[in-house]
């Protein structure tokens, strides 16, 4: 490992002290000459050497730079010819090989390797370029390298484009800085995850105008409901449903809720029909066929299907409306083409009714799902549910109540008829909790079988009717877990029928003392940790073979531990073998950091490269110089930090001074860090100090390496700052 000229002399030695040196594995460490460096090591081992890797780690130099210096390399070696077979990578290697090695890749770095390169890897990458998926957690600088490089050579060959900010905050912003406010000609479908409402409204205002978009997903991460209807809820209806008329599909999930009854352009129930279409050019409007859309009510469902009159799907979520609104259906035409119909409703409010009403005015509907926490016990009734659906051919259904179950309930009579089992094969469990002593903590759950959502919530889950295991199927369809206040006895059965399930959330889950634990257990698990390797552990530790490997969980998040006992977490942190982001409270990060077992905290350590933190508390000076260095020994191999603070968090440009400062301060494998506050007006002190050169000046204090290099800061460095958070982005 050299970086510079001068130490060459040492370099030299190497074949009088190896004299059959034949391969030479080469790191070059931000060298200075790298152009004479690589010269004098040519001219004096290829005489000697057969083979030489060539590794080169320079913060200093930009994509560009190291991309010319390879075409440069391939050159020399032709001019001197020191190379006797063709060093393309694309004729050594078939392309079954090279889809192989894409099997182990995230897109990005697909197109990062391949992308763009000639027509032959073109055509054997076809759908990463055809797919294009924008998220992982990559270098600012490659990142620009992809935009302005890679993408712009295959934009015309993109169908398809999905952009995530999960990881990096940013992408989005960048993407639009970067793409010159347009779209690839051919792209039919966009999907945009984990933007807020304003990134929303932007990316729809700039870049959809000359497009000719078909599909269209949309997931919503804002949580300020009333900026986004008074400032953006209008503008992006109205862009949506009036100005793409080649858009067939829209899917709206998240956390953005329309109130129709704010859009004015769906006022237009009001007028009559030679009124409505003096305001409105018809020929403007997209006719979907298929709609996903949170809405505030239900009283306000006639205004939008009133013009979307086609509709083949439709998916509507209410939110929880508080009883504010009149459920009352307003009459509109029926939609004679609605074959499927999916309803989630988080309203206590919503009643047997209401539905029965709203399906009257869909004729031709085949397919049924219901989604429902209510109080209204009509729907627990399987000879009443039974009216509402027996024209149906598919109806499936997650219907909860936080009230106690009458015995009829609990053993699902009405459920086991011949209607049910018999002539439409549907089969229903069910689960619930009864508290004698506090009525408010009673909860009742029945749901079809397989579970037919991609979310399920297992809450207070004590007492069970399970069907017979040769009926009972695996829920393919979950991808979520929520799991709270439950005993772990309780929710294996459902981390087994689960096998697919990528995200698992905890909320004191706690041990079954009563019923777990044998002699044997506690005999190994007071093994010396230190004679346990981290691939012996599941084959060790008895007791959680109870537990299935859980191989697509890569999202755990840890909203309380019960009177912080780790015991369920660790077995669960075991049987995630692909575990890559983590989600937890500080206080449980603590007891976590603090365990006296070290086997869960390596482990934590070689999967963990995306970390949440939510702080419990408002943090101190002391507090962070004391607990972000072992947080970093802990999770050292982290890429994304994210920590959220407490609302009561004081001297907000201080802290995040001395975050910044501490976190960059060692030498980590760091790409992104998130800085949230609690409010909107959090940073708002930093956006009056300075804004991002004040947040610069705190990178260059933290005395990290890559800050001293020569424009870094400026070509290596993305900071994006707004009064509620900070995206620092390496």
């Amino acid at each position: 490992s050299i970086n510079d000229v001068n130490n060459f002399v040492l370099f030299e030695r190497l074949p009088l002290v190896f004299s059959h040196l034949a391969s030479l594995s080469l790191s070059l460490v931000n060298p200075k000459d790298l152009y004479t460096l690589m010269i004098l090591i040519l001219q004096k081992m290829a005489p000697i050497l057969k083979t030489m890797n060539l590794f080169v780690e320079a913060h200093m130099y930009g994509v560009g730079i190291l991309n010319d210096f390879m075409s440069w390399l391939i050159g020399y070696l032709h001019l001197h010819e020191l190379e006797k077979v063709d060093m393309s990578f694309e004729r050594s290697f078939p392309d079954e090989i090279i889809l192989e090695i894409c099997r182990y890749l995230h897109p990005i770095d697909i197109l990062l390797s391949f992308g763009g390169l000639n027509y032959r890897l073109n055509q054997t990458i076809s759908d990463f370029i055809y797919h294009v998926h924008l998220s992982s957690i990559i270098s600012y600088e490659n990142y620009l390298h992809l935009l302005r490089m890679i993408l712009p050579s295959i934009w015309s060959l993109i169908q398809s484009l999905k952009i995530s900010n999960c990881q990096v905050p940013c992408l989005t912003k960048l993407f639009l800085d970067n793409t010159d406010n347009i779209l690839p000609l051919n792209l039919k479908k966009l999907s945009l995850f984990h933007l807020n409402t304003n990134e929303i409204y932007n990316f729809i205002n700039r870049l959809m105008n000359k497009t000719i978009i078909e599909e269209l997903i949309i997931e919503c991460s804002d949580i300020d409901f009333a900026k986004q209807q008074e400032l953006y809820g209008f503008k992006m209806a109205q862009m949506l449903f009036f100005h793409h008329p080649t858009l067939k599909s829209i899917e709206l999930r998240g956390d953005i809720v329309f109130d129709l009854s704010h859009l004015s352009f769906l006022s237009l129930s009001n007028s009559n029909d030679s009124d409505s279409l003096n305001i409105i050019n018809i020929d403007q409007l997209c006719i979907l066929r298929r709609l996903t859309i949170p809405l505030q009510s239900l009283s306000s469902l006639h205004l939008l299907l009133i013009y979307q009159s086609h509709l083949e799907y439709l998916n509507v979520h209410i939110g929880d409306a508080k009883s504010i609104y009149d459920y009352k259906i307003t009459p509109f035409p029926p939609l004679l083409n609605l074959q499927e119909f999916h309803f989630r409703s988080d309203d206590l409010s919503i009643k047997f009714e209401n539905l029965f009403e709203l399906l009257t005015y869909f004729p031709n509907l085949k397919s049924l799902s219901l989604n429902l926490t209510t109080e209204c016990r009509l729907f627990f009734d399987g000879n009443i549910l039974q009216t509402l659906v027996h024209r149906l051919d598919s109806f499936q259904f997650s219907i909860a109540r936080f009230l106690q179950p009458t015995y009829e309930e609990q053993t699902l009579s009405t459920f086991y008829t011949p209607f049910w089992l018999d002539t439409k094969k549907w089969y229903t469990q069910c689960y619930w909790h009864i508290d004698e002593e506090n009525l408010d903590s009673d909860y009742f759950h029945i749901y079809s079988v397989p579970y037919p959502f991609s979310n399920f919530d297992i809450y207070k889950c004590t007492n069970e009717n399970l069907l017979s295991k040769d009926k009972l199927k695996s829920f393919t369809k979950v991808k979520r877990l929520d799991l709270s206040e439950t005993s772990d006895i309780n929710i294996i059965p459902f981390l087994k029928h689960c096998p697919y399930v990528h995200t698992i959330c905890l909320n004191d889950i706690y041990d079954d003392e009563e019923n777990y634990g044998t002699d044997e257990e506690e005999d190994i698990t007071d093994q010396n940790d230190e004679n346990i390797s981290i691939n012996d552990i599941q084959s060790t530790y008895s007791y959680q073979s109870t537990l299935p490997i859980l191989s697509y969980v890569r999202y755990l998040i840890l909203l309380a531990l019960p009177e912080h006992d780790l015991e369920f977490f660790e077995r669960l942190v075991y049987v995630t073998p692909n575990l890559n982001r983590l989600s937890v409270f500080f206080d449980d990060l603590l007891e976590i950091i603090h365990i006296p077992q070290q086997n869960l905290c390596k482990i934590l350590q070689n999967r963990i490269y995306q970390l949440e933190i939510n702080l419990d508390y408002s943090w101190s000076s002391v507090d962070i110089r004391r607990d972000i260095p072992k947080i970093l020994r802990i999770f050292s191999n982290i890429t994304s930090l994210t920590i959220s603070l407490h609302s009561s968090q004081k001297r907000s440009s201080i802290i995040v001074k001395e975050i910044i400062i501490h976190l960059l301060k060692y030498q980590t494998n760091l790409i992104c860090i998130n800085i949230d506050g609690d409010s909107i007006i959090a940073f708002e002190q930093i956006l009056k100090q300075g804004g991002i050169d004040l947040i610069k000046t705190w990178l260059i204090l933290s005395d990290n390496n890559r800050f001293k290099c020569q424009d870094y800061l400026k070509n290596s460095t993305f900071i994006e700052l707004n009064s509620s958070s900070i995206t620092i982005w390496l």
